[in-house]
């Protein structure tokens, strides 16, 4: 979240960066808190301008490899309407282009979580195979650990980011645009995602959990082990002082059985 002085320079930066683009009044650029902007009918050059000029203001930036970026082509026609990656516009207001924008923008961010989950599934699917095939796992109680956090912090940024689940506050003084808001996201298939996503999640708690347990199981067992073997050091203390030392070897002959 940026502070008030921060809020200012971003504004006068973007108006600054706004200024070099020719016929601003059909292109037009919307950021959103959670890390992703959306362009309408800027150049690459123009576009890369505006990036450039917003990396001083991000916070936990993603790798170049991590970040998604989805291109469409939009027209304009007597209807709006989103078919096979187009998005036809029935007027020229931005706050046509804004609606859409708002499921863009989810969806463009529900990418990057599906991309971290598919990734968590990959770097954890052959511990589950591990434990089937040799009855143990390699990994460390602070390995597992660091699983479930990564596995946390993915979901939090879905359940968590109320921007991606419910309607934007936009909509509740422009409910006339909330249709096409709707529309978009029903093309972008974005709450059959998220569920999906959702379930893909809930998969690796379940993993993980067992991984937990069993990782739980075995430091029990090591301790079983070390109580097994301080008894039976005990008891071999015991005999080496009692039948050893005191009866055979005959030192202490008037000590006590203790």
């Amino acid at each position: 979240m940026l502070s008030e002085e921060e809020d200012a320079l971003f504004e006068s930066e973007i108006m600054v960066a706004a200024a070099t683009v020719a016929d601003l009044s059909t292109k037009h650029v919307f950021f959103y808190p959670y890390g992703c902007v959306v362009f309408w009918g800027l150049e690459p050059e123009e576009e890369k301008f505006f990036l450039d000029v917003i990396q001083d203001f991000e916070e936990d930036s993603l790798s170049e490899e991590a970040q998604e970026r989805d291109d469409m082509n939009f027209l304009y026609g007597s209807k709006t309407r989103l078919y096979n990656d187009q998005i036809c516009l029935a007027t020229s207001s931005p706050l046509e282009k804004l609606s859409i924008s708002f499921a863009l923008a989810q969806s463009t961010k529900l990418s990057a979580l599906e991309l971290r989950v598919e990734e968590t599934f990959e770097s954890t699917r052959a511990h589950p195979q591990e434990l089937a095939d040799t009855g143990h796992i390699s990994l460390s109680q602070t390995e597992v650990s660091k699983l479930i956090g990564h596995l946390f912090i993915v979901k939090s940024s879905v359940n968590l980011e109320s921007d991606m689940l419910s309607c934007p506050d936009f909509f509740w003084e422009n409910d006339e645009w909330e249709p096409l808001f709707r529309h978009a996201g029903k093309y972008l298939e974005i709450d059959h995602r998220v569920t999906v996503l959702n379930k893909r999640m809930e998969v690796l708690d379940g993993m993980f959990k067992m991984l937990k347990d069993q990782l739980e199981v075995r430091h029990a067992t090591r301790l079983e082990l070390i109580v097994i073997w301080l008894i039976c050091s005990e008891v071999a203390m015991q005999l080496i002082w009692n039948i050893l030392i005191k009866d055979i070897l005959g030192f202490f002959p008037g000590g006590n059985g203790d």
